[in-house]
Parts: structure tokens; sequence; C-alpha cells
């Protein structure tokens, strides 16, 4: 097979991946079916600025069209195909392939730098008690993890920190988040970056990550598992610590406290009314007003809308390999760029910089 041909094979799969029809990437890229069918079919060459715009709109790198990034691990391939089972739209499922591909990279530059895959446990449940069993992984996990009785206001920085990478990508409105086991390669997460309670994301995948009921996840609206959702409230919101924080109000009732609480803990503002009930720090008829009121459009006219909540683009996982690749020359850096999507001499601003600072020190 000569190169227009894998080019041509590459670029409509990708499209049938990512669930476009040839009439709608005509439209999107401004060409024309015929010309985009002379691609596809490898009579043609399509130009780079054109392959550019394709790989984007896929969510993949432009190095796939050439055959260099074949899939890795059947659990990546079941991620998009279970995401296509949903009938998610293009978009989303574009994205969907773009963090296949970054955890492709991931475990790829892992290798190449020698760097272990992260150990994760794994909780096996029996027929318990579904929430005394997620209160009791939670418990473990907080210890592990040497939490204490201390508040996780950014659970996505501290499994970075522990070698999991959280990836955040537009998903639009269907998907708020997925993950993905791999036995060889470990865990990756996926945010949608445009979500509000990411910390609550975040620890409703990790919680399906150390059941590993299933190798693949994806968090579609009106979708519920009752231990993960268990989990996140034992996990972010332990009792002890509940009533230490609710001490320091006077009445939880009152918007300002149930808005302090909410930024605190990270999560929905139904999650934590629904955790305050159930400890008794409010009764049913507050219960069911609260839960009515439109508090997070309160939230947001007082404060704005929330920031991104770590500084990290994609992932810090990822900037670390791809910065060290890049250091040991495994990578270049115009690939690097294409990775975490800044130019060249961004890529170069940044190593100088770390140079600098690790010259200082020594």
């Amino acid at each position: 097979m000569n190169t227009l041909e894998i080019i041509g094979q590459r670029l409509k799969q990708a499209r049938e991946t990512a669930g476009y029809t040839p009439e709608e990437v005509s439209q999107k890229l401004g060409i024309t079916k015929d010309e985009l069918s002379l691609f596809e079919s490898g009579r043609k060459g399509p130009p780079i600025s054109l392959l550019i715009k394709l790989a984007k709109l896929y969510g993949v790198f432009v190095s796939y069209f050439y055959g260099i990034d074949k899939p890795e691990g059947t659990a990546f391939t079941l991620l998009l195909d279970k995401a296509k089972e949903l009938s998610l739209p293009p978009e989303t499922i574009s994205q969907v392939h773009r963090f296949v591909f970054l955890c492709k990279e991931i475990v790829k530059l892992r290798q190449k730098l020698g760097f272990p895959k992260p150990e994760i446990p794994y909780y096996t449940l029996n027929q318990e008690s579904i929430d005394e069993q997620a209160r009791e992984v939670a418990e473990a996990e907080r210890a592990r993890l040497g939490l204490g009785d201390s508040v996780v206001p950014n659970l996505g920085e501290l499994l970075e920190d522990l070698r999991i990478p959280v990836i955040r990508l537009p998903l639009g409105r269907e998907l708020s988040s997925a993950m993905v086991y791999d036995e060889n390669f470990s865990a990756f997460i996926l945010v949608n970056s445009d979500e509000p309670h990411q910390n609550q994301l975040i620890a409703y995948e990790y919680a399906h990550i150390l059941q590993r009921k299933d190798k693949v996840h994806l968090n579609k609206d009106g979708q519920r598992d009752d231990f993960s959702e268990r989990f996140v409230v034992h996990f972010l919101m332990p009792e002890s610590l509940v009533k230490r924080l609710v001490r320091q109000h006077h009445n939880l009732t009152d918007v300002w406290a149930l808005i302090s609480l909410r930024r605190t803990f990270g999560v929905s503002y139904e999650t934590l009314i629904s955790r305050l009930h159930e400890l008794g720090e409010i009764d049913e008829k507050d219960l069911n007003r609260l839960l009515r009121a439109n508090l997070w459009n309160l939230e947001i006219k007082l404060f704005g809308e929330p920031s991104p909540p770590v500084p990290w683009k994609v992932s810090k996982v990822l900037w670390e390999l791809v910065l060290t690749a890049v250091k040991h020359e495994f990578i270049t850096t115009s690939y690097a760029s294409d990775l975490l999507e800044i130019s060249p001499m961004e890529i170069q601003d940044i190593l100088y910089e770390l140079e600098e600072i690790e010259l200082s020190r020594s």
C-alpha cells in the first residue's frame, strides 16, 4: 500500500470513527464531496493545510493519516466503540478520539523514558450494602492518600501527582466525563472542560477505576452508578469533615453558608444539599426548598463563571512526559507543540526556564 492509499484509508477511518458524513465534512471545510472522495480513495493527496484542519475536526494528529499512530490496547478501542453506541454528537466523538490519542502518547512516552505506570488498588465489591462498601472504600483511599480529615479541593491535581492522567477537553452537553482502564497501561480520566463541578466528576470516574467493573465508562446524562455516586459523597464529604465545617456556620439555610460549602467541596448543590440532609443538618422542608432553588445561577451572578480548576493545559502528566522527551531528543519540538497545542517557540521558552531553575538550585 502506497502513501496516498494509507492517507486515504486513514482519512475515511477517522471520519467514520468521529461519526461525520462526507456531506458534513465537505460543508465544514469548504471543499466538494467529490474532492473528499478523491482524498479518501487515495487517488489524490490532500494539501498539508487541509490535513491539519481534518486532524482538528476528527480529534487526531496529522501523523495519524500517515499510518504512524496505530491504536494500542483493546480498552481504547472499546471506549471509541462505546462512544459511537451512545450516539454522541460527532464533535464529542472527535474529542473522545483525541483523548484516546493523548492516552496512547502518554503510554508511548512512558515506555520510551522508562517511567513506570501508576499502580492503582482494586476493591472487590460483594453483596453487602452499596453505601457501606462505598464508605469503606472511600475511607481506605483517604487513608492511603494521607488525606486524614482534610478537604480535597482539587482531586485532579492529587491524581496527577500519582501519575494518573486527568485530561480535560470540551465534550459538549451530552458527555460529562469518562474513564478507561487497561491492565498494561493503567488508568486515564477524561473530564468535560466546560463542566463546573469537575472535582465531583473526577471522583465519580475514580470510583469506577477502583472497582474495575468495566474497562471503560462514559458518564452520559441520565446514567447512574450507585456505588460511584456514594463513593463521591463519602470521599469528598466524609461525615466528620462535613460536621466540622458546618459548625463554622450559624445557619445552614443561609445562602452564603451553602455557597461557601459548595465552593469548598467542589460538588454540585444537589449533592451538597442531599448530603447535609442525610447527616441531619437540614430538615425535609428545607431540603425540598433548597433543591428547587437555583443556587448555581445565583453563585455565578455573585462570583462569575468558575475559572479552570488547575493551570495545566490538557494534563500535568502529559506535560512532564512531553517536555522530558523533548529534552532527551526523543521527540521534536514540533511534535511536542502538536501534543500540547502551543507553539514550538513556547516549548523552547519553557524548557529554557526549567533549565534556568534547575541550574540555580544546583
